[in-house]
């Protein structure tokens, strides 16, 4: 099923769109890697920080991969609005930026956010409509995107341990 009979059929049945995604973090034995395995295709990738943080860097951190995950994001759902408005995107980029102090992580201080304490996409568009109606997909864009609604903290992140 391709994306317009996938839209068209949660446009008459929007019970048809609701999926749960699962993905394994797997600890490794090499710096701190770790191996991820997700979705029903099992695709996998590594995950590792750099050597400066007791990494091997063989893969991206986990910080990287939010920013990753933002950009591929808005990619995504541009390709998906873009389709639903018409409209044909012709270049795209988005650079994404995040600022963090590691003293937080380390629990060096604790009036210090453990994350990013700021995200920064910057998208760059090249399409084939005017300006005000790449701007409205973009608008669309940016508040339909679920990867920026679960990092602004409208999602709720519910962690379960379960100590063995």
């Amino acid at each position: 099923m391709g994306f317009k009979e996938t839209y068209e059929a949660i446009k008459e049945d929007i019970s048809k769109g609701e999926k749960n995604f699962n993905v394994k973090c797997e600890m490794m034995n090499e710096g701190l890697q770790c191996k991820t395995t997700m979705g029903a295709s099992n695709h996998e990738f590594i995950i590792d920080a750099p050597a400066g943080l007791d990494g091997t860097d063989e893969g991206p951190s986990p910080l990287l991969a939010i920013l990753s995950a933002i950009g591929a994001c808005i990619i995504a759902v541009t390709r998906f609005w873009a389709k639903i408005m018409d409209i044909e995107v012709e270049e795209m980029t988005v650079h994404s930026r995040g600022h963090i102090n590691l003293a937080a992580i380390f629990g060096l201080d604790d009036d210090l956010l453990p994350g990013y304490d700021k995200l920064e996409p910057v998208i760059r568009i090249k399409a084939n409509a005017p300006k005000e109606k790449v701007q409205e997909m973009m608008d669309k864009v940016l508040s339909h995107c679920p990867v920026i609604t679960n990092f602004g903290g409208a999602s709720p992140i519910q962690p379960k341990v379960q100590i063995k």
